[in-house]
């Protein structure tokens, strides 16, 4: 019989064991100098393509505020809203695609005339409106949209040929029962005293507006979702691109 007695792990290691090897431990700071390594090359790889592409073709954005003002009876009366107008650049990948394309965020201009009747500016064609107020309307329509992101602060007049589409509702509660306002004779569809003061754009960097619409009639965000042949002829007039009070 063999006897272990005397013998140590130094002078006798045990079959197919090896003594240990310490790593030397990572120094201070390392794995925060890792980690912002890593996003470097993250922010590099991905984010510098997106800097080149948004350089080449940027999006332009800007608020328009449209105030609407009435002579009425009792006064002057005017409303204001801000909408969020947003262009954006692409590349020409197909002859016949637009390149250009838009986007409006807000809600309509309302105007409270007393004894529960209001005035509504839609905002339909927002998205040009600006362009025909601030615009040479003579350049191309990026240069075009260039000024309008640099008249930030202006205020102007909008021309009658480029207002907003004016409604009022002969019952608040009922959305089909809208009918068209002319901007010129305010008095057809409100009585005598109700003429129109003015209708002003301006560029600014306000918040859009939101709750107004809401406040008076509800949910109501598209009038032509209330065509009917049946008790507005009006309403037939509204096809699904035009008669927003809202848009998300």
């Amino acid at each position: 019989m063999n006897s272990l007695e005397g013998q140590t792990p130094t002078n006798n290691p045990r079959p197919a064991t090896r003594p240990p090897v310490g790593a030397p431990p990572l120094p201070p700071g390392a794995p925060r100098r890792i980690l912002r390594a890593i996003a470097l090359a993250v922010l590099i790889v991905i984010g510098l393509p997106i800097a080149i592409w948004n350089t080449i073709y940027p999006t332009y954005s800007w608020g328009q505020k449209t105030t609407v003002t009435v002579m009425t009876p009792a006064g002057e009366r005017s409303g204001s809203a801000v909408v969020r107008v947003r262009w954006k650049d692409n590349p020409d990948l197909f002859p016949d695609a637009p390149h250009l394309h838009y986007e409006v965020r807000g809600e309509a201009t309302v105007v409270d005339l007393g004894e529960g009747r209001y005035l509504f500016a839609l905002i339909s064609g927002a998205e040009r409106r600006g362009l025909a107020v601030f615009g040479d309307g003579r350049s191309y329509w990026l240069e075009q949209i260039k000024t309008v992101a640099a008249s930030r602060g202006e205020t102007r007049e909008i021309p009658p040929a480029h207002r907003p589409l004016l409604v009022t509702f002969a019952d608040i509660g009922d959305p089909a029962s809208v009918a068209r306002v002319d901007p010129d004779d305010l008095a057809a569809s409100f009585g005598p005293g109700y003429t129109l003061s003015s209708i002003t754009l301006a560029i600014t960097d306000e918040s859009v507006t939101t709750g107004r619409v809401e406040a008076v009639l509800g949910g109501v965000g598209n009038l032509s979702a209330y065509r009917t042949d049946q008790k507005n002829p009006f309403t037939n007039t509204l096809p699904p691109d035009i008669g927003y009070l809202r848009s998300n």
